[in-house]
């Protein structure tokens, strides 16, 4: 692969969790391409599962790219006494990006 044609600027969503630390001390420590431009987000940044925030998140950052990392988080339990309430979440915020 040779290097990227123009600038890339990349949006990590869930850059706070554990993927999104491994992925940003990767680029710290210099693994990073010339024109690569980084963006790491956490829920403080936008709600994604508000099509209001998650569209304001996007024209702020105008990414090319994408890494979509983020997660409703809570541990196995929280996601079996709220599975109900997390599906339609996930499904809403999928269509809702369409």
């Amino acid at each position: 692969m040779g290097e990227p044609q123009g600038s890339m600027r990349i949006l990590v969503t869930g850059g706070s969790g554990l993927v999104g630390r491994a992925i940003r001390k990767v680029v710290a420590d210099g693994a990073r391409l010339p024109g690569e431009d980084w963006v790491f987000v956490s829920s403080k940044d936008a709600d994604l599962t508000d099509a209001a925030q998650t569209r304001a998140l996007f024209e702020k950052v105008r990414p090319t790219h994408v890494i979509h990392l983020a997660a409703m988080v809570g541990g196995l339990f929280r996601n079996i006494k709220y599975n109900l309430d997390f599906w339609p979440q996930r499904v809403a915020g999928l269509s809702a990006g369409a």
